[in-house]
């Protein structure tokens, strides 16, 4: 019953996290998003350039968007481009939400391969992950991984081992994030093809969809062996995306000593650009970034108090990257873990 009961409460916090960013982000994002809505939905232009010749908004491309996603893509370009000129908050936020999204991403395609004990929505292999993702693009990552995949975990996440292709992939699928982030904050001008091109890319829903590449995967049966090259390949892979964080995070670092004095960080200038006095986009991204790891270490607490700790004390040196070296040490125990769970429910 104790099991049970810290089950459900973990669950439920998510769940009201979840909530309380679901209000949150429409209460601070509606009056600016919804007359930019609009006008990405109004039918009278006949082009993405016809759009933007008529609104002031900057042009998107429409291609990426498959026709459904198309208002998406314009929306979040107009987003990008006001986080992209509000330098250094807007790529202290993105930043912020992208290196968090390695560790999700990774937990995500993971746990979505496992097969043995996997119980409600988690278990659909195939279909919950890209049903995830395009619900992240549609109303936010802060909403949705709180609100509907840390509790599907936390209440019903498998046992089994994955494949190697999955474990790999899982890491290769996390990189796009990263260099399309690159080009829209720093590597183009915002007036160039290149760059509408991968802000629509990072709006639209081709990343979501990344996932259809594991629709012919099948998790191998739960034999020793099996079990063993499925623990040492998640090791690895969150291992490699631990390096990958960390280096995010001293880049985030080396933009918040290159901008700021450090009178200004302990005056809370910091504080004052991502949220007091923060634009739109700026404080939505704020709380994605808040939200998304508290959820994430919500889904590590769950599973041990000691690591979540672990992970609190290493985040002012890793960053977000703290949680995948901490997931990576539970895959060593996770299946002692599990066979723990089992002797209490039998007793």
């Amino acid at each position: 019953m104790n099991i049970n009961f810290r089950k459900l409460s973990f669950a439920a916090t998510s769940i009201m996290l979840g909530l309380w960013a679901f209000f949150k982000t429409n209460e601070i994002s509606g009056p600016t998003f919804e007359p930019i809505i609009a006008e990405c939905t109004n039918p009278d232009y006949s082009s993405a350039a016809d759009f933007a010749s008529k609104t002031g908004y900057h042009v998107y491309e429409s291609k990426v968007g498959f026709g459904v996603f198309n208002f998406l893509v314009c929306l979040i370009t107009q987003f990008l481009l006001e986080l992209r000129e509000t330098y250094p908050a807007g790529i202290l936020v993105w930043g912020g939400v992208v290196l968090v999204s390695f560790q999700a991403s990774m937990l995500i395609f993971i746990e979505a391969g496992r097969s043995t004990g996997a119980r409600g929505p988690i278990r659909l292999s195939f279909v919950f992950p890209l049903v995830f993702g395009l619900l992240s693009q549609l109303i936010g990552v802060s909403v949705v991984f709180p609100l509907i995949w840390a509790p599907s975990y936390i209440l019903g996440r498998g046992s089994g081992p994955i494949t190697n292709f999955r474990a790999n992939a899982s890491v290769l699928l996390c990189l796009p994030t990263l260099f399309l982030t690159g080009v829209v904050f720093g590597a183009s001008n915002t007036d160039s093809y290149l760059w509408t091109l991968c802000a629509g890319i990072l709006g639209g829903p081709i990343i979501a969809l990344s996932g259809l590449i594991f629709w012919r995967d099948v998790p191998p049966p739960p034999t020793v062996e099996n079990i063993q090259a499925s623990m040492e390949g998640i090791e690895k892979a969150l291992r490699f995306m631990t390096v990958v964080g960390s280096i995010g995070w001293y880049v985030l670092v080396f933009i918040v000593f290159d901008w700021y004095s450090i009178g200004d960080i302990f005056a809370g200038k910091i504080w004052e650009d991502i949220w007091v006095n923060a634009n739109t986009s700026v404080a939505f991204m704020t709380i994605d970034t808040g939200v998304f790891s508290l959820a994430t270490l919500l889904c590590i607490a769950y599973q041990s108090k000691n690591k979540a700790i672990k992970m609190v004390m290493l985040t002012p040196i890793m960053g977000p990257a703290a949680a995948s070296w901490v997931t990576a040490e539970l895959e060593e125990n996770r299946y002692e873990q599990l066979d723990c769970e089992k002797k209490d429910k039998e007793m």
